[in-house]
Parts: structure tokens; sequence; C-alpha cells
């Protein structure tokens, strides 16, 4: 049944004539405006996607089209002005023929379906017109990177079948550059100087030695069924789309590093229409900082009770030889932090981060089954990896989840092994218990389990795009639920559940401030010490690690914001439903109908929640 909206959906893909040509915008302009069915309309902007961004193809697992098995893992995106010209034209068609739509004649499951799309077709109109998504040349290096690498992440077809993509992701490597470069020329545009640092360091990365191209190609190569002739064809193809690679790191080196940078600012106004379109939400930014705010307070007086709480007694023999001072003795600023800085001793290099985060899956999932919290898929589908060159330098940990048409293949978690390698005060920031709620947040059971149960669902807007607050306040809430129902790494130390309880409630502080710091900053001309301040003082972290996500709050805006807005809107929700369901409630019934509604905005799942059980 999982698999039934990928056979539906390549069956009107093949049963179309017109998509057995190369796309034509005009054409699928004809086919939406005799579409009234709100489902079919999410399936033509996913294809539209697909045309307009084919590297898009192994992240939503649709690879081909008619009779072409590989049509989409063959081809980059023609960014072309043309081309451009055309899809911007056919995605205002689309969003102009939404609004047509007279929402009192549909169902209820298609009126949210109707919102859902038309937030998105919306967000992506304006990521092309005053985000600056073409100009971003960051962007591009995820792009490209993205393109070779889906192609041998998972074995979702051949092996033989997805080296033939990549040499031809190769071969159409020189033109998108070149078009990439048409883009970027214009001195007008100005890429920030992270912008162009961080695209820099992956163009570099993804060509380096033991990389994609250098290692994994030529072992994979080695393993096909593939003649002689047709690896070298590969091979050669690939070679020169690395000098091409090359040569465009120079010519951004050159011409871009020089340019005077733009403003990683968006301004009140630019940011509060991203805000409304990317995160549904019933807070507006300014009722979103006035709750970080509270709970800011909330949450940090809980730490230091805690921390003073157990104090003397964690830390008795440093106490006696002298080195710690009572905790009565102490400010709560230092309370905390002699906590913190014993616990990080108990911590992870980087060479034994995968292995160590692997060792804690065991003891999470059967805590989980132990306490009924929820059935778990198997464990077996999620791999841990170095992130790849061209995700790197943004985010600590992040996951690539099994694609929407493909959910029975693996999610994928990354550590960014170089970024953490960088100062020692990230490897700090992931003592053992951090480690543990880093894997319930990334794995089990936060986004891979919830994606997971998304991908069960029988509607494919909201599965495909999936709301953020959800997304990530699912994963932020879980693991302060799992620490609640007493969860620890030290089972065994009679101050180990309160340990476990103050990580947890820094790790909260941490979505708490990278909501203030990401509406601050991005709103206002708010200093960017003010946030290092904010996230060393209030939020106890390490400087490396404050300074890193500074820099991400500087390369992204408004998803910072969804951690602390999804765990405050599941808190309420929470609530809401156990008043509603009295003696009946259930930690499992309460969380598996939560992650079951798909991954659609709360106003949604509200309903969904709180609607009687069937």
């Amino acid at each position: 049944m999982r698999l039934l909206p990928l056979m539906l959906f390549l069956t009107s893909l093949t049963a179309s004539p017109l998509l057995l040509a190369d796309f034509s915008p005009q054409e699928w302009q004809s086919r939406v405006a005799t579409q009234k069915n709100i489902d079919q309309l999410g399936h033509l902007y996913i294809e539209f996607l697909l045309e307009e961004d084919p590297s898009m193809s192994a992240t939503l697992g649709v690879h081909g089209k008619g009779d072409d098995a590989s049509y989409y893992d063959r081809r980059l995106p023609d960014v072309s002005a043309g081309r451009i010209a055309l899809n911007n034209a056919a995605r205002a068609f689309l969003l102009e023929y939404l609004a047509q739509i007279d929402e009192s004649t549909l169902s209820r499951a298609d009126q949210i379906d109707l919102h859902i799309l038309t937030q998105r077709v919306a967000l992506d109109q304006l990521r092309m017109d005053q985000l600056r998504e073409l100009t971003n040349p960051m962007g591009w290096t995820t792009t490209l990177g993205g393109a070779m690498a889906g192609l041998v992440l998972r074995d979702y077809a051949p092996l033989d079948q997805r080296l033939q993509s990549f040499g031809a992701r190769c071969s159409a490597t020189p033109l998108l550059l070149d078009q990439v470069q048409a883009l970027l020329q214009p001195e007008k545009v100005k890429p920030t100087e992270l912008e162009k640092e961080i695209a820099l360091q992956r163009l570099q990365g993804l060509t380096a030695a033991g990389g994609l191209y250098d290692k994994t190609l030529p072992d994979l190569l080695k393993q096909s069924g593939l003649s002689k002739e047709e690896q070298a064809s590969i091979q050669a193809a690939c070679a020169v789309a690395v000098t091409r690679i090359n040569d465009f790191a120079a010519w951004l080196d050159k011409n871009l590093g020089p340019r005077e940078a733009g403003d990683w600012r968006l301004g009140a106004a630019l940011y509060d229409e991203q805000y409304a379109l990317q995160m549904d939400y019933p807070l507006d930014p300014d009722a979103l900082l006035a709750a970080a705010e509270e709970w800011l307070v909330v949450k940090r007086a809980e730490l230091v009770s805690v921390g003073r709480e157990i104090h003397d007694a964690y830390l008795a023999p440093e106490i006696k030889a002298g080195t710690v001072r009572r905790q009565s003795e102490l400010d709560d600023q230092q309370v905390v932090r002699d906590i913190f800085t014993k616990l990080s001793e108990d911590r992870s290099t980087t060479e034994s981060l995968i292995a160590d985060s692997y060792a804690l899956a065991d003891s999470i999932t059967g805590f989980v089954r132990e306490q009924n919290l929820m059935d778990l898929p198997p464990t077996s589908k999620l791999r841990i990896e170095p992130v790849p060159p061209h995700l790197a330098g943004n985010a600590v940990a992040q996951i690539q989840t099994a694609p929407p048409f493909e959910p029975e293949l693996e999610s994928v978690w990354f550590w960014d092994l170089d970024l953490l390698a960088g100062s020692d005060d990230y490897l700090k920031e992931y003592n053992r218990p951090t480690l543990a709620l880093v894997y319930i947040h990334e794995g089990v059971p936060g986004h891979f389990v919830q994606l997971e149960y998304s991908n069960r669902s029988e509607r494919i807007i909201p599965r495909v795009f999936w709301n953020g607050p959800m997304v990530e306040g699912w994963a932020t809430y879980i693991a302060t639920q799992m620490v609640d129902a007493g969860f620890t790494v030290y089972p065994d130390e009679p101050w180990g559940a309160q340990l476990q309880q103050m990580v947890d409630d820094k790790l909260v502080l941490r979505s708490i401030i990278n909501a203030i710091i990401d509406i601050r900053l991005q709103r206002s001309d708010w200093p960017e010490e003010e946030a290092v301040r904010m996230m060393m003082e209030q939020g106890f972290q390490e400087e490396g690690e404050a300074r890193g996500k500074l820099t991400r709050a500087k390369l992204s805006s408004v998803q910072l914001t969804s951690y602390f807005a999804g765990q405050l809107a599941i808190e309420k929700l929470l609530a809401e439903y156990r008043a509603q369901r009295g003696n009946a409630f259930s930690w499992k019934e309460f969380n598996e109908r939560l992650v079951g509604a798909g991954s659609p905005p709360f106003f949604a799942i509200r309903e969904y929640m709180l609607a009687a059980p069937k």
C-alpha cells in the first residue's frame, strides 16, 4: 500500500503523451488548466519541480519518466535565461489557478492540501524572486553535489544503471556551470561573504582527493558489470566535469571573491513574508519571539535549579581536591559550567563519533519499547555517515530521510566531522548524554521515525511538502518526553537522571535561543556579538558551538525558528489532547496519532488530533 502513490504517479506519467518528449512549460500549463483534482495538481507540481531541477530525483524517489527509467537521473537543471523565464511564468500561472479554486466545493482534506500546495508554490516563487535562490553560489554547490551523491547514496536501482546516470550528469556539468556563471556574472549579484567562502570550500571538497569523483566513482566502476569501454567513457566525462568544477571554483574566487558582499540580513518585511509561507504557523514572529523569551527564563531557571541540586555530590572529588568550590559559593553560571565541564570529559572523538552513535541505538529503542511510547520501524533502515562535501560547513548533524516515493529505502544521518574537528569546543558540547539526545532527535524516535510514519500517509501533498515546525518540533519534543519518562545514559549513577535532564534543558535552551537569534538578527541590526553572548551566557554553550550557530543564522533564515515553534505547538496540543481523552489518554496513542497525521501545518494537525478517534 505504501508504494501505491508512486505507482499511480508513474502510471500517470506514462499515460500522458506530452511527457514522452522534452518538458514544455506551456503544455504543462494547459494540463494544469484542465485539472480539478487537488491531489493531481500536487502531482503536476512535483513533476514541474523535477523538470526544473532534476537533481531532486533521488530526494523525491522519482527517477524516470515514461518508458525511460533514468530520465531525471541523467539530467541537471537548465538555468538558461529563457528557461528560467518560462519556469517563472509557469509557477505564477499555477499560483493564479490555485487562487481561483472554490474551496467550498472541496472536502476538508482537499482544502488543507490546497492550502499546503498554495503556500509551497508561493514560497518557491518568493525564493526565486526575492531570496536570491538563483544567485547564491552556495546553493549551486549543494545542487551539483546532491545531484551526483544522490545517485550513489542508496541502492535504489542496479549499480550499472546509476553509474550510467552519473556519467550523463558529468557530461551535463560543464553546461550547467556555464549557465550558473552567467547568472553570477553581473556586478549587481552580491553574495554574502559566508556564501562565497562556503561555496568555494564545498567546490574544493567535491573534487578533493579521496572524494566522490576521485575514489567513490572508481571503486563503484570496479564493482560494476559495465564494459571497459563504458567505464572509460564515464571516467572521461567525469574528468571533464572535475576540470570544469575546478575552473568554476577559480572563477568564483577571482571574480566574486573581491566583489562587495551582499547583506545577509533580510529585514523585517521580507523575513515576515518568508516566515508566513514557510512556517504556516499560528504565531507571527513577534509573538513567537515573546514566547521564546518567556521559555528562556523558565528553562534556564530549571537547569540552574537541577545543577545546584547535584553540583556538590557530582563534583565531590574536585571539591575535595580544591579545584572546584561548593555551589553555595558560586553564581548560577559557574554552577552549570562546572557540571558541564566535567560532563564534557565523557565525549567521543571525531574518529569514534559514528560508532558511538550506533552504540546508543539499543538502549534508546529498548527504552521506547519498555515505556510503550510508540511502535518503531527497524533501525536497520538508518545509516550514519560523514557528511558529503556539498552539505558540509553548515550544521553539525543532519538527516536525509527515505524519499517519499521510495519509502522502503534507508534514511542517512550525517555528522559533519570536519566541522566538529575545527574546534575542541564543538566536541565538548557533544558529551555522551548529548549524543544520546542527538540520536533521539535525528534518529529514533525523532526525524527518522516521524518521517517513516509520514511516508505512510495517503495524502501526497503533506507527505512531500512537509511542515518544518512539525518535523523539527516533533524531534525536539520527543527528546524531552524521553527524558521526562526517565531515560538516561547513566541509569546506575545517583545523579544520572538529573544530568540527563540538564542536558535536555540545555538543548531546549538551544532551540529557544535559535528562534530568538534568527528573528532578531534577520529582522533588525541586532549585533552579532550579542547573539554569541546570549548563546554562551543564557544557553551555556561553548564559544565554538555559539559561533558555529551564528554562521548558520547568517546562511539561512526562518528555519532556526522551527524547533522551538514546533515544540511549543505540540506541548499546547498535548495539553488539549490530554484534557479531551481524560483517563483514556496514553502516550502511545498520542505519539502515533501525531506522527500518523503526516507532516501538515499545525492548524491541520490540531483538527486531526482533536477529532473524535475512529
